[in-house]
C-alpha cells in the first residue's frame, strides 16, 4: 500500500468514527433531552421521518425536547453501523433499540421499539452531520412496568435523568 492509499484509508476511517460519533450524540441529545446538543447535528435544511412526526429536523429537535411529564425516561442504544462515504457525502444505516419508561394514570409503563435509522450526511467544513434520517420500525413491545426503584439496585444505584440534570453533565 502507497502512501496515497493510506491517506485515503485513514480519512474513510476517521470519516467512520465522525459518523459513529454523530449517532451516538444523537442518542444522548434524544434521551436527555438536550435540545442544543440534538439541533447541533443537523444541518439547517435537515429532514426527519420518524412517523409520529416528519418534516424538518428543527422541529423534531424541539417535539422531542419539549417537556412531556408521561415520559420519566427514554434509552437508545445502537450497533451494526455501517456507512457508505462518497467525499463529502455518506449513507449509513445503524440497528436502534430504545426504551421508553411511561408514567400511567393506573399503572407505569415500558416500551421497547427496535428497527433501524437509514441516514443521508453530508460534511460542511470537515464537520459531519445528518441531512436526512428515517426511522424504520422493526419491534414493539408493551407492557405493564415491572421496575422496582425503592430497594435493592434501584435504591442504591444513581438514577438517570432524561434532562440536562442528568449525571453525565457534571460527573468528572
Amino acid at each position: 500500500m502507497n502512501l496515497e492509499q493510506m491517506q485515503i484509508q485513514l480519512e474513510t476511517l476517521q470519516a467512520k468514527q465522525d459518523l459513529h460519533e454523530l449517532v451516538a450524540n444523537y442518542c444522548t441529545g434524544v434521551d436527555r433531552r438536550d435540545r442544543s446538543l440534538l439541533e447541533s447535528l443537523w444541518w439547517p435544511e435537515a429532514t426527519m421521518d420518524f412517523g409520529l412526526f416528519v418534516g424538518p429536523a428543527a422541529q423534531f429537535c424541539e417535539l422531542i425536547c419539549a417537556d412531556n411529564p408521561a415520559v420519566e425516561i427514554t434509552w437508545h442504544f445502537t450497533s451494526n453501523e455501517t456507512f457508505e462515504i462518497d467525499g463529502d457525502r455518506a449513507s449509513g444505516r445503524a440497528y436502534v433499540i430504545g426504551m421508553s419508561a411511561l408514567a400511567g394514570d393506573d399503572k407505569p409503563t415500558q416500551h421497547i421499539a427496535a428497527g433501524r435509522y437509514l441516514d443521508q450526511y453530508e460534511r460542511r467544513g470537515g464537520v459531519w452531520k445528518f441531512s436526512k434520517r428515517l426511522f424504520v420500525l422493526d419491534l414493539n413491545f408493551n407492557e405493564s412496568s415491572s421496575a422496582i426503584w425503592d430497594k435493592g439496585i434501584g435504591a442504591a444505584v444513581t438514577r438517570g435523568r432524561s434532562d440536562r440534570d442528568d449525571v453525565s453533565y457534571s460527573f468528572a
